[in-house]
């Protein structure tokens, strides 16, 4: 696979994830049941994608599901710190620089990131 699409595909999928809690941020306090159940979705979705997203950089698939749910987890906890905790203006713009780093970095030093989350699925299968 082309690391070229396997970064724009990790792009797109951390991009779409930050605008997605942007917008149930947006729309709390929801009076429905079931909106709690809209973030669980777009936390599943983001997961899915950004596997997908690992898995075409070459990550075999444990690994590569490590790394998106962690990445997926990372993401929500910064958003919730940046804009929930500090409180900061302009959501879109704040959280995509980290985003397009992360992807940038992933994308220069794919094999680092591989080992890094290939350790951490050793020591799951070690303990």
């Amino acid at each position: 696979m082309s690391p070229l699409l396997a970064d724009a595909a990790l792009l797109v999928a951390l991009l779409a994830y930050g605008e997605l809690l942007v917008r149930l941020r947006r729309a709390e306090p929801a009076g429905p049941w079931w909106f709690g159940y809209a973030r669980d979705g777009a936390n599943l979705a983001a997961s899915l994608m950004l596997w997908g997203a690992y898995l075409m950089f070459g990550l075999p698939p444990a690994v590569a599901l490590l790394a998106g749910l962690w990445t997926a987890l990372v993401t929500y906890l910064l958003d919730w710190t940046l804009f929930r905790a500090l409180k900061l203006p302009a959501p879109r713009a704040i959280l995509a620089v980290p985003l397009v780093a992360w992807a940038l970095f992933v994308a220069l030093a794919t094999d680092r990131v591989a080992s890094m989350f290939t350790r951490l699925v050793e020591l799951g299968r070690a303990g």
